[in-house]
């Protein structure tokens, strides 16, 4: 697997349906994402951040169609 470092790269690699690995925890922060498990210090879990995102489509009812978006931070900080 191959890290990425920029806002935009990653972006590229959510487009594409892939669940990028940064060490920049600047650009997963300006994209909105936020720590799965922000109670985890350490560890594997604390690694994993989210995002959720509307989606284009609706609902049979017309609801929003919300849908999360998950990346990997290389270095988890405490």
């Amino acid at each position: 697997m191959s890290m990425v470092h920029s806002p935009e790269a990653i972006q590229a690699m959510l487009r594409r349906g892939l669940a990028p690995i940064t060490d920049n925890r600047h650009a997963l922060v300006a994209l909105g994402f936020e720590r799965a498990y922000p109670q985890v210090a350490r560890g594997r879990d604390s690694t994993i951040w989210e995002r959720s995102i509307e989606l284009p489509c609706r609902t049979a009812n017309g609801s929003r169609l919300l849908a999360r978006e998950r990346a990997f931070l290389e270095r988890a900080r405490a």
